[in-house]
């Protein structure tokens, strides 16, 4: 019954993760949109190259991250709980590690919204700008951390134990 108990909760986390990619997918598309306007409104009022570039940083940045939510949503929403426990429970590990090889996406677009700010803002800031940003940034991934501890991590410990009793029955 522990067993059965663990897949529930692992499958509730799933359907909650799969609906908060989804939005966050909507939301970043949205920015898409934005961006593309205003790309667009520049490049009609023949604004500086450095506004239009840092615009299209933000569009850079926010189709990496609309991209990415994307392949979370779709990850999360096709877990296949039928397969065998112990390969399921190894999958759903994984998904709920903190640092995926995925990440690194989600730094590019950081990267390129950081940019973005920069661009669009006036120069002489841009030391500032870069300090204020990085440290947000900073404070969000915190944040993400002392979430994934207090809410994540408890599961993803209770996925690490069974699979250690699994093969340890196994083998």
């Amino acid at each position: 019954m522990e067993t059965n108990n663990l897949i529930n909760r692992i499958r509730r986390e799933d359907e909650r993760y799969a609906r908060i990619t989804k939005t966050f997918q909507i939301v970043y598309w949205a920015f898409v949109v934005i961006y593309l306007v205003l790309i667009i409104m520049h490049i009609a009022t023949k604004s500086p190259v450095a506004e239009i570039a840092g615009s299209l940083c933000f569009l850079l940045g926010m189709i990496v991250f609309a991209i990415l939510f994307r392949i979370y949503y779709f990850e999360y929403k096709s877990v296949d709980y039928g397969q065998p426990t112990l390969e399921m429970l190894k999958k759903a590990a994984h998904r709920y590690k903190p640092f995926q090889g995925k990440l690194w996406f989600a730094f590019i677009a950081v990267l390129l919204v950081g940019t973005g700010l920069s661009l669009n803002g006036p120069f002489a800031d841009f030391v500032q700008t870069q300090i204020l940003f990085w440290s947000s940034m900073t404070v969000a991934l915190i944040i993400g951390l002392i979430v994934w501890w207090i809410r994540y991590k408890p599961l993803r410990d209770d996925m690490l134990r069974m699979i250690r009793e699994i093969e340890e029955e196994t083998s």
